[in-house]
């Protein structure tokens, strides 16, 4: 049987996606993220963030010198980055092997792991969450993000994504499930911005510890997040409308 990941059945995939080189020419993509990386990392005194498909690391690097950065991708997006954000430790690793991510167990000690608008683009997201769930033997937390793809296409929405570098897209129920299926017992999950243009919270974001004691501390971290400046409405339909219209 060929492996759903917890996607409702009929749904259809883009079994080649294009690879993703991260130029988005102005619009920050689920823009809360890091920041909330950052809120959780203060609260449990950790030092480092760890950014697992860390794109042009734009995001990354604004958490410089607040603690210790690597960045870890492929590609354009790190040939671009080495000289641009030299204070980010970066690392070459392709996520769609079975290779371990290229971190110590020293480097996660004290670290919070951060995996945003990644695991939509991978062909076998099973391997980045085995990945993921491995950093919980030292790491304090994963935080990972993905589009709400009910909120973005709607509830008939079968497949494949308009994004033509997505391979598949998840609602909030079934990324849940995936997330508990793949081992991680300890799991807070809601909804984020989508990007800085729009007030549209059209983005899943999932929390995950190795405890239930560190969940119940860093929850609230993220329930009490800053709200952030108004926007106008009529942009972030703007910005959708030409997000349809460019992958199709």
């Amino acid at each position: 049987m060929v492996d759903r990941y917890a996607i409702r059945d009929g749904y259809t995939i883009r079994p080649t996606p294009e690879y993703f080189d991260d130029d988005l020419g102005g619009v920050i993509w689920q823009p809360d993220v890091y920041g909330d990386a950052a809120r959780v990392a203060a609260r449990i005194d950790a030092k480092r963030i760890i950014d697992v498909g860390a794109g042009d690391g734009t995001k990354l690097a604004d958490l410089h010198p607040s603690f210790d950065l690597i960045g870890i991708d492929f590609g354009a997006n790190v040939d671009r980055s080495e000289s641009r954000f030299p204070h980010i430790a970066w690392r070459r690793h392709d996520l769609d092997t079975e290779e371990d991510l290229p971190v110590s167990v020293e480097e996660l000690e004290r670290a919070v792991v951060v995996c945003s608008d990644v695991i939509e683009h991978l062909r076998a997201p099973h391997l980045l969450l085995r990945k993921l769930r491995d950093t919980l033997e030292h790491a304090d937390a994963v935080l990972i993000s993905t589009p709400e793809r009910e909120l973005w296409h709607g509830v008939r929405s079968g497949g494949p994504p308009r994004n033509v570098h997505h391979v598949r897209e998840w609602s909030i129920r079934e990324f849940g499930r995936l997330l508990r299926s793949s081992g991680f017992e300890h799991v807070s999950i809601g909804l984020t911005r989508s990007n800085d243009r729009t007030e549209e919270v059209f983005t899943i974001e999932a929390l995950m510890t190795s405890d239930g004691a560190t969940l119940d501390e860093l929850v609230p971290v993220l329930i009490d997040r800053p709200v952030p400046p108004a926007h106008r409405p009529w942009l972030g339909r703007v910005i959708r409308a030409a997000r349809t219209f460019r992958y199709g």
